[in-house]
């Protein structure tokens, strides 16, 4: 169902686009790469919540706080509108804090490119009236318990009520207006045992599908907020040691088929450099295919084919790694 959703915007460029780097993923031959099929792009890393494993929330963050530039974003979807496919409006930060969101959105859609937003949906209702002629094609919301209880555990600084609304204003749209929507569901121990009323509790509510994924740990000392389940769960404990379940594989799709850009233009990896230790060049200065063939992003590519553990940000990522997905 969600795949049809891009068939809007597929042109014949954008499928050889998408294929030539399909092409050079698989035969880790990217000596000169193509276009990205998608961009994650930040609109802020400011963000209303306070969850204890983001950064952001935690106060761990390296960096400093701001929100993009628009005509950044008009720059960047100008120059790679041909070949893009889809753009997702988040990276760190909540993405409904941008004053000019819905600008942003509009940006993206009238030039016929996909766009998604991952949200805490709490700031939602508040702004719902100015950004519901313009929302996204889709929208991923956190809803990581049926209880303040089991909710508020690690949604701090939340509230249930307002995600709740979000859920109900969503619905009362027409399918027409309506975004594809994703509820996601973060797996901890604390709320593992909501999982089997979780169906039953969104059912009045028009969603299209339901997530539920394995939770990232950072530390070692929140092991203990790790679900008892091992299915939901990505990692194990090996001689009191957190590791992930499956071995980290020298290939990565999101390198080669995407970029990530900080609200501030630098261009990184992938969405696990939250702390952007590894800036491979900035819009402001370059083009997205000018850095992506710089012999800086191309030194990093090739570590990633060759030796990917070595690169501190992979060693806890997901590329690889198992997630349970129920649909409604």
């Amino acid at each position: 169902m969600q795949a049809l959703l891009y068939l809007k915007y597929l042109t014949p460029l954008k499928i050889y686009n998408y294929a030539r780097l399909y092409f050079c993923y698989l035969l880790k031959n990217c000596k000169k790469l193509s276009y990205p099929a998608f961009i994650s792009f930040e609109p802020t890393n400011c963000c209303n919540l306070q969850c204890f494993e983001c950064p952001v929330g935690n106060g761990k963050s390296l960096r400093n706080k701001d929100y993009a530039d628009i005509e950044l974003f008009k720059k960047l979807i100008t120059g790679n509108k041909k070949y893009l496919i889809n753009i997702l409006l988040y990276f760190q930060g909540e993405p409904f804090m941008h004053p000019k969101i819905e600008k942003l959105i509009e940006i993206a859609r009238e030039n016929k490119i996909f766009t998604e937003i991952s949200t805490n949906a709490v700031l939602i209702p508040e702004v719902f009236n100015k950004i519901k002629d313009s929302l996204p094609d889709k929208l991923i919301i956190s809803f990581d318990g049926i209880t303040d209880q089991t909710y508020l555990k690690y949604r701090k600084n939340s509230n249930l009520i307002k995600v709740t609304k979000t859920l109900e204003l969503l619905s009362t749209l027409p399918r027409k207006k309506r975004p594809y929507i994703e509820v996601q569901f973060l797996v901890f121990k604390h709320n593992e045992k909501d999982i089997s009323k979780l169906k039953e509790f969104l059912s009045s509510y028009k969603i299209d599908k339901i997530s539920l994924k394995t939770a990232q740990v950072s530390d070692f000392e929140n092991i203990d907020i790790l679900p008892d389940n091992p299915k939901l769960s990505r990692y194990k404990v090996v001689n009191n040691k957190l590791m992930l379940k499956y071995p980290i594989k020298n290939k990565c799709k999101r390198i080669i088929f995407g970029s990530v850009i900080s609200y501030d233009g630098n261009l990184l990896p992938c969405c696990f450099d939250k702390n952007a230790q590894n800036i491979l060049g900035n819009v402001n200065k370059s083009t997205i295919s000018e850095i992506r063939n710089s012999i800086k992003y191309q030194n990093f590519v090739n570590q990633v084919f060759t030796d990917r553990k070595k690169i501190m940000m992979c060693t806890n990522c997901t590329e690889g790694q198992k997630n349970i997905k129920i649909s409604l």
